[in-house]
């Protein structure tokens, strides 16, 4: 048993290390050319979903969000490109990563207002289905029924699987539908009342 947990832990550590190993290939590479058409294409899928107006308060929110850092990524880039002590062609790779993460960062910034955006809608959904959750679970404790272990740890794995797809959804750095929001969400809702409703019973 010891073993079994001691393999799984080595397991997630090399699955977080290649995860990072990604991240960081990804921003050594990433040029602000596909940053910036990746960040176009999202916004033509939240207009397609959501419409002209919701694009606009996201779009508002992301570069509320980016402005306070703009004059600290231009200061930064002014500064690397006027150094003598590197090689010129360094010098411009550096200018670009900054610009790069801070494009990244925005992108991020864009997703998770969305994710906020849709949140707002579909919060009554959420709060109504994770309370029938547990509603179902406190009616079934005063009937002769049995609560199902294998629905309970299903919901389990499907609320860790939508969180972790929308943790990558929002850092994936390429055009991906903005329908994928209200589904996750919808998911984590699912999940919940799953998870909820088969509750082991106490005596």
């Amino acid at each position: 048993m010891a073993k079994d947990s001691k393999d799984q832990s080595t397991t997630k550590l090399w699955l977080m290390a290649l995860a990072l190993g990604l991240i960081f290939a990804a921003w050594a590479y990433m040029s602000t050319d596909h940053l910036m058409a990746t960040l176009r294409g999202e916004r033509e899928f939240a207009v397609q979903l959501s419409g002209q107006q919701a694009d606009q308060w996201i779009y508002q929110k992301m570069i509320e969000s980016s402005l306070g850092n703009l004059k600290e990524v231009t200061q930064a880039a002014r500064t690397e490109g006027a150094r003598q002590d590197v090689p010129v062609a360094f010098r411009g790779w550096i200018q670009e990563r900054i610009i790069v993460t801070w494009l990244w960062g925005s992108l991020i910034m864009y997703r998770l207002n969305l994710l906020l955006l849709f949140w707002f809608i579909l919060m009554p959904f959420i709060f109504a289905i994770a309370a029938d959750g547990f509603y179902t679970r406190a009616i079934r404790t005063f009937k002769f029924s049995s609560q199902s272990p294998i629905r309970h740890r299903m919901g389990v794995v499907v609320l860790t699987l939508a969180t972790v797809g929308a943790v990558i959804w929002v850092i994936l750095p390429m055009p991906l539908p903005s329908i994928i929001a209200p589904l996750m969400l919808m998911a984590i809702g699912f999940s919940t009342w799953m998870w909820a409703s088969n509750l082991q019973k106490r005596i």
